[in-house]
């Protein structure tokens, strides 16, 4: 679940950041949550890991990781940081500095097969980028 987290804070605070609590379990809406601790998360910001609150549904057994709003669920690199390589590699065939080469062709080979398996294209690979993040996908993970 993402929400807004001011990063700077959590790592100042650590495990002492004062996460919101969901107000119910998202898969069987039952509004008693139990604290279930932290997962330690890489994000590029910091070379640090950053820990983030999770909690447990007592009824169904689900699991909610809060996560920072801006993060694809398993990536390190923001949102933004993930568009703006896609553009210019699209535009300009260059890398962004700041992100490993290797990452950043990951993302756009990934682009790529999800383009031509749902839309048959990828001539404009920005507006799948946006299209699929609309539609509730990540457009740059591995699995079609």
């Amino acid at each position: 679940m993402s929400i807004p987290v001011d990063i700077k804070l959590l790592v100042k605070l650590k495990k002492s950041y004062p996460w919101s609590k969901p107000t119910h379990c998202f898969n069987c809406k039952n509004p008693k949550l139990w604290g279930h601790g932290f997962v330690d998360a890489f994000f590029d910001c910091e070379k640090d890991t950053l820990p983030l609150k999770r909690y447990r549904c007592p009824n169904c057994g689900n699991v909610i990781k809060l996560k920072p709003q801006g993060y694809f669920n398993r990536f390190h690199a923001t949102v933004d940081t993930i568009r703006k390589s896609i553009i210019s590699l699209a535009t300009t065939g260059k890398y962004i500095a700041g992100v490993t080469y290797q990452r950043q062709y990951r993302w756009l080979t990934a682009l790529i097969r999800h383009a031509t398996a749902r839309y048959k294209l990828c001539a404009n690979l920005e507006l799948v980028f946006e299209k699929m993040i609309a539609g509730g996908k990540i457009p740059v993970c591995r699995t079609i």
